[in-house]
């Protein structure tokens, strides 16, 4: 899966590309519209802030274009931020309008966010972002107390050091994406581990796979 591929204009042509199987997007709910780019936005306004400071948000592509774009012919993730406001309905919103096959996988930095969105459309894979220890412990101790079956994930690559590690979260989770992987002997580790999805940083570790 090839990070935040989504993002881009030509994101119907990376997916097209024989290494790439799914391409991921950071999308992000602005004025009730669902819009895919990396920088988080100030308020309804068509404005960004990133680490070189604001600057003006020039058409992001929005989530029906790009589903479009892709016609069916790439599976797609979604990063789903949430830096102000509760971006949940919009987007349950914009997927219940999909067939079931074409409704991609979510992965979502709020839990709670995650579990709203399992409600509402209970056949959607959604994941928990983990991006730290903490998190990581937290997950396994909610998982372990409540019972309540499988809460797939999405963690950073750096937290799973061992086979066991992953297989013991992906017996919890059910299904577990890792990311963000730059070099083929780390990419093919994780997969050879069971990792479910790996996203990568570049084509190159996404041909090793």
């Amino acid at each position: 899966m090839l990070h935040r591929a989504g993002n881009a204009r030509d994101a119907a042509a990376l997916a097209r590309r024989p290494e790439v199987d799914a391409i991921e997007a950071d999308v992000w709910v602005r004025a009730g519209e669902v819009h895919a780019h990396h920088e988080r936005p100030l308020g309804p306004l068509p404005i960004a802030i990133d680490r070189r400071g604001p600057r003006l948000l020039r058409r992001p592509p929005r989530l029906d274009g790009l589903i479009g774009d892709l016609g069916g012919g790439g599976r797609l993730m979604l990063d789903l931020r949430s830096w102000f406001g509760d971006p949940a309905p919009d987007l349950a919103r914009a997927l219940l309008a999909l067939p079931r096959d074409a409704r991609p996988i979510v992965s979502c930095e709020s839990w709670a966010t995650a579990a709203r969105l399992r409600a509402w459309l209970p056949g959607l894979l959604v994941a928990r972002s983990i991006r730290s220890e903490a998190q990581l412990r937290r997950y396994h101790f909610e998982a372990a107390r409540c019972g309540d079956g499988p809460a797939p994930v999405s963690v950073r690559h750096g937290l799973l050091r061992s086979a066991p590690e992953l297989e013991s979260l992906r017996r919890r989770a059910g299904w577990v994406a890792v990311w963000t992987v730059g070099g083929a002997a780390r990419a093919r580790e994780l997969a050879r581990w069971g990792a479910d999805a790996v996203v990568a940083s570049d084509l190159e570790t996404l041909a090793a796979l």
